[in-house]
């Protein structure tokens, strides 16, 4: 039963450390698979129109409209802020969103210094990062595909300021009258855009028109981090939700071809998108479009080599939404299309909220993944909000949501503490065992379940403080991995800024391994020197390594966690009533058995002649050392009490061969 106990302990340990390392390294995240490329620019058996814009409606990248010359007037920009929320930048060049930037300072200290919209940074005049914007990129840029009227790359759009919450453009050419409204809502950094398109369509004729709705964003190849130190790179990628899966490309996957997903198959089959964009592991920048049909909403995804301004660092990367095609004939009703588009930190309590907020299903949520534990997760995060929210740290936060954890697992905790000091008393009677019946496992087996079951122990109950915190270091880890609110969050200005980053100095898990080793000596003794010296110096050294690459503040929950056990079971050895009381009924067992013991050894030892028998030797078991209660043995179990006088049984032998 000790051996189980044993194994057990050492299953745990490691199904822990290769569960941290499966969410550390082997994120299960899926990429898309490579379409052909015929599919990817094309649609069904239709071939792409490509007008003279680029936007939204061709595979050409748009860097080569920027070779043609282009005649229009100054660009006219309106721009709506938020206080701690963001500021967003409509252009007349457009008709869409050129910045949308973050307005809290911590995205300061991020690659995209807070902007959403495609932009990379250089060095100024003064050394200084500088964030510079790409031209004719942004989101919301639309044209359409596949189609006999489309936008020129000449237009211009008037925009309107209808509120401090509402933008409109329109746009007019010869066939097209294009109007496209924005709503902002800022408290969960959603906007909303409804675009109106009337057709004129020339009598008795029909004609097609497909809206493509087009998106952009920037990753600088040479900026991607490396996901082993940081968890997971600091990057953006093309993310895309379809059939309720996520489906991940990194830019280097788009650089080797184009990506496609929902819209119709060769083979007939069809599905739609619930969202589009760009994620990042804290941030998103998604757009969700709202089917009211049965036709499906297709995304095509680009990377645009050659960006404008951007030579040196190829990392433009396009999406197209495109909806579904719609025939036309004179006199129809405009057609009308809405997409709401979610840009900010992946806040859980605030994508939760988008749904209500767009009024339809967006699907954003679904980018906060907390794993196998997320029920253990979300009460986590709720907790450090409530806990932030009152102390204005998040290192704070942590460290009272370990104490509240604490606190919900004592009773546990404390149960699993008192059965390792009541089987550290019983060590030197299971060693007795094991001499005893060494070589017949079954019968070891059964006397060591019946001593434990005499005793009231459980061999596995030392696991039990692991089991607890297994799930919840899972979780939190998890949680810490996606969550947006912890995202550049500080502990300690200038050590900790980032508890969803590594510590930069590596203090925290240098600490943590000494802390463990010396909660490890405070454990009572439970098992043979092998399992032992796992417990004290192996543990300590698996967790001291895998917290290098933890979040900081996955660090400092453990070892705050560590400390608060280390403080326990000094408790539990030197003021635990309960251990103390059973300590001193097992001592008293013991003394008394030896008592008889050493009581039949003197009479089995005496001579005929009234000789005194040799003084018996320090039994085996020092009950000074018992530090829990216990029953008595059955003496006809035990070996016996005295070293190195006579066996009773081997003197009569010998005399029976004197007598022959």
């Amino acid at each position: 039963m000790e051996n189980q106990g044993k194994r057990l302990l050492l299953a745990v340990s490691l199904a822990l450390g290769v569960m941290l390392l499966w969410n550390m390294f082997l994120s299960p995240k899926k990429e898309d698979k490579p379409k052909d490329p015929v599919a990817a620019t094309g649609s069904g058996t239709g071939t792409l129109v490509v007008p003279s814009s680029s936007v939204g409606v061709s595979t050409a990248p748009v860097a080569a409209a920027a070779d043609t010359p282009v005649t229009r007037g100054e660009e006219q920009t309106i721009t709506l802020s938020f206080p701690n929320r963001f500021a967003a930048t409509f252009s007349s060049w457009t008709g869409g969103l050129v910045s949308w930037k973050l307005a809290d300072k911590r995205y300061s200290r991020d690659q995209t210094h807070g902007e959403l919209m495609a932009s990379f940074t250089e060095k100024g005049v003064d050394g200084k990062e500088v964030v510079r914007l790409i031209p004719n990129t942004g989101a919301f840029n639309i044209n359409f595909a596949s189609s006999a009227y489309v936008v020129p790359a000449t237009a211009e759009w008037t925009g309107t300021k209808v509120s401090d919450t509402e933008v409109v453009y329109t746009t007019k050419t010869s066939n097209l009258e294009i109007e496209k409204k924005f709503t902002l809502i800022p408290d969960t950094y959603l906007v909303r855009m409804v675009v109106t398109a009337k057709v004129t369509v020339p009598a008795g004729q029909l004609v097609d028109q497909r809206l493509a709705v087009s998106v952009f964003a920037f990753q600088d190849p040479t900026k991607i981090k490396d996901g082993a130190s940081q968890q997971l790179p600091r990057a953006w990628a093309s993310s895309t939700l379809r059939g309720g899966t996520m489906y991940h490309t990194p830019l280097a996957s788009l650089v080797k071809a184009p990506r496609r997903e929902g819209g119709v198959e060769p083979d007939g089959k069809s599905s739609t998108i619930t969202w589009t964009g760009f994620e990042h592991p804290y941030l998103l920048a998604a757009y969700a479009p709202r089917n009211e049909t049965a036709q499906p909403i297709e995304k095509r995804s680009f990377f645009v080599p050659g960006a404008p301004g951007v030579a040196a660092a190829q990392g433009l990367m396009r999406t197209d939404i495109l909806f579904p095609k719609q025939t036309i004939k004179a006199g129809d009703a405009p057609m009308t299309q809405e997409i709401v588009a979610y840009l900010g930190p992946k806040s859980y309590h605030t994508l939760e909220a988008a749904d209500d907020a767009a009024g339809y299903s967006t699907g954003f949520k679904k980018t906060i993944d907390l794993g196998w534990f997320s029920f253990i997760g979300k009460p986590l995060l709720w907790l450090l909000l409530k806990f932030y929210a009152f102390f204005g740290n998040w290192g704070i936060a942590i460290i009272l949501l370990t104490f509240l954890v604490k606190a919900a697992t004592l009773y546990w905790t404390t149960k699993s503490m008192r059965s390792m000091k009541a089987m550290a008393a019983l060590a030197p009677q299971m060693k007795l065992l094991q001499t005893k019946y060494k070589g017949d496992n079954q019968r070891l087996q059964a006397e060591s379940m019946a001593l434990y079951k005499t005793h009231g122990v459980s061999p596995i109950a030392g696991c039990l403080p692991i089991f607890l915190q297994m799930p919840i270091w899972l979780a939190l880890y998890r949680m810490l991995s996606s969550a947006g609110e912890l995202y550049q969050q500080p502990f300690i200005g200038g050590w900790i800024d980032d508890l969803t980053s590594t510590d930069p100095f590596h203090i925290l898990p240098f600490i943590l391994v000494g802390t463990m080793f010396l909660q490890a000596r405070l454990t009572p003794v439970t098992g043979d020197s092998r399992q032992q010296k796992f417990i004290q110096y192996g543990m300590p050294l698996m967790f001291g390594v895998m917290s290098f690459f933890f979040p900081a503040g996955l660090t400092l929950y453990i070892f705050t966690n560590t400390v608060l056990s280390a403080l326990h079971s000094i408790y539990m050895n030197k003021f635990d009533k309960k251990s103390l009381a059973m300590t001193a009924k097992i001592k008293e067992s013991v003394e008394a058995s030896i008592a008889k013991e050493t009581a039949g050894d003197k009479k089995a030892g005496g001579s005929k002649n009234g000789a005194p028998a040799k003084a018996a030797v320090k039994p085996v078991i020092d009950v000074e050392s018992v530090e829990a209660a216990g029953d008595d043995e059955d003496e006809s179990d035990a070996p016996a009490a005295t070293a190195g006088s006579a066996n009773p049984a081997r003197p009569r032998n010998k005399r029976k061969k004197r007598r022959r």
